[in-house]
């Protein structure tokens, strides 16, 4: 047993540390009528808030308890398999054991919900339907319309009907450097700080936890809903993983950047160790997920996608061709049939196969679309493409677009107006290519 096992076993400072969570998460409960929106992704940090909370509200008169709580969960519908199935029974046992203990004196006014993307914004219907490349850390387009879009909107609409809201999240200064450098800029001195949705405010109990703070507390005290956290601790054993991707609210939170529980197409990392783990300790159906992820990650960096000569003087980003999309998803498809798993689901299939056609079909010149924008000094040619054939590119590495103007486009995504891309420049074959 290593020693870092033997200290979290035999630790009794989470004692002191729950007790102080506990009262503070009371107070705050008590403070005002603002609904509270916790924030459960299944994972240890979530869990761990969801159990204080339980405990904290449990110890409670009931007729103290007047005040809706929503758990809140987000299901990108490209999660890891293996945990989407660990989280779903999670939530099941959570709903039951909220209604029927903590407020079975009036059950409405405990929630349980889990949130999608909207068509528009899915995975697939952006690699496959639009030619998204697969997100990178300069172009991750993921996170905002995966996790914070969906969240928000769920969020939105409950401040709409109830005015103020309050989102109970599990954040830890101690996950990564980036995380506490994070929540000290947004700390005001207070319980709570203001959300960028209006009249919304976060509350982050376990802030100041450390890893072993957490696990001495789960290993230590039950779990309230009849979930199993050896189990947990199993499923983080079998990743070998650092920890788990954090629950995103903002722009300002960083998704999954190394290899953590997450989306099993994450190509943000360069490898998915966590999966490979997963693998190596007997889930070997995933091996065919993790080939395929390791695909997508491989043909987004070739450096020859075939450029047109005509489109000599400009910058192109790493858009996916045409074919490319008709055969990413032909193998999407083929795993699916192997794994018997839903990899995609009907609705989103139809839609992309939809948008396939639409850009077989288009008139353009080349089949290209072509966005023109203006930056101090210069004017850049964004080409995205179909289906293009012969030519050439030079890396450029990635470029800020923050100050760009758009001048011209034929279908314009705004969002390049606000990210930094891997840019391009066309340069002329040479002769006997």
């Amino acid at each position: 047993m290593s020693s870092t096992a033997v200290e979290i076993i035999t630790s009794v400072k989470y004692k002191n540390l729950a007790e102080e969570i506990e009262l503070a998460i009371r107070q705050q409960y008590l403070e005002d009528k603002m609904p509270w929106v916790v924030c459960f992704s299944g994972g240890k940090d979530s869990t761990a808030l969801l159990q204080l909370v339980f405990y904290s509200l449990g110890s409670l008169p009931k007729e103290r308890l007047n005040k809706e709580i929503h758990v809140l969960c987000n299901d990108t519908l490209v999660e890891n398999p293996s945990i989407a199935e660990h989280v779903d029974e999670q939530l099941t046992r959570i709903e039951e054991w909220g209604k029927r203990s903590l407020y079975q004196h009036n059950p409405d006014l405990f929630q349980v919900m889990k949130v999608n993307p909207s068509m528009e914004d899915r995975f697939w219907v952006n690699l496959i339907g639009k030619g998204y490349p697969s997100p990178n850390r300069w172009f991750r387009w993921c996170t905002k319309r995966l996790k914070i879009r969906p969240t928000n909107q769920y969020i939105a609409d409950a401040v709409g009907t109830r005015g103020e809201t309050i989102i109970v999240l599990g954040t830890r200064k101690a996950e990564s450097s980036n995380r506490a450098s994070s929540m000290k800029n947004y700390d005001n001195g207070r319980r709570v700080r203001n959300h960028i949705l209006p009249n919304t405010f976060v509350f982050t109990p376990i802030a100041d936890l450390s890893d072993n703070d957490v696990w001495a507390y789960l290993l230590q005290v039950p779990n309230p809903w009849g979930g199993d956290n050896l189990d947990l601790l199993e499923m983080y054993g079998n990743a070998c993983s650092a920890g788990e991707c954090p629950f995103v609210i903002d722009t300002g939170t960083q998704s999954c950047g190394k290899s953590r529980f997450g989306c099993w197409v994450c190509t943000v990392v360069r490898r998915d160790r966590s999966m490979e783990n997963y693998i190596r300790n007997g889930e070997q159906w995933l091996t065919e997920l993790l080939d395929f992820r390791d695909w997508l990650y491989r043909i987004r960096q070739e450096d020859n996608q075939g450029l047109p000569q005509c489109f000599r003087i400009g910058t192109r980003f790493s858009g996916f061709l045409l074919r490319t999309r008709r055969e990413i998803l032909q193998r999407l498809l083929a795993i699916q049939g192997n794994v018997n798993t839903e990899l995609i689901s009907a609705a989103e299939l139809n839609y992309v196969r939809q948008l396939l056609e639409r850009d077989s079909g288009t008139n353009n010149d080349n089949n290209l679309r072509q966005f023109v924008f203006e930056l101090p000094g210069k004017v850049v040619t964004v080409i995205s493409d179909f289906d293009l054939s012969g030519g050439c590119r030079k890396r450029l590495g990635a470029m800020p677009f923050s100050g760009a103007k758009l001048v011209s486009v034929d279908e314009a995504p705004t969002v390049y107006s606000s990210l930094t891309r891997i840019a391009y420049r066309l340069i002329e074959p040479s002769h006997g290519e």
